[in-house]
């Protein structure tokens, strides 16, 4: 399982007002994704609305490990969303 987390890097922090997101693919499929928005949708139903996936995320890393298989995880700072 190849985990990707993408973030901001500093540049695109100043750029964007220090507003940042956080994105994750898995085997290159992005299941997971929350942005710094206005901050009348920083709820969970808006903006951080994957955050319920947390737990089908955990688990599917579970299982994978169960299965045996390895765990890569890659750290990328891009300087736009």
């Amino acid at each position: 399982m190849k985990v990707e987390l993408e973030t901001l890097s500093e540049e695109g922090l100043e750029r964007r007002d220090y507003r940042n997101f956080l994105s994750i693919s898995i085997d290159g499929k992005s299941v997971f994704r929350v942005i710094d928005g206005e901050p009348e949708d920083a709820n969970l139903d808006r903006d951080f609305n994957d955050c319920w996936k947390i737990t089908d995320l955990m688990e599917a890393s579970f299982l994978a490990g169960q299965r045996g298989e390895t765990f890569e995880l890659e750290i990328v700072e891009v300087d736009e969303p």
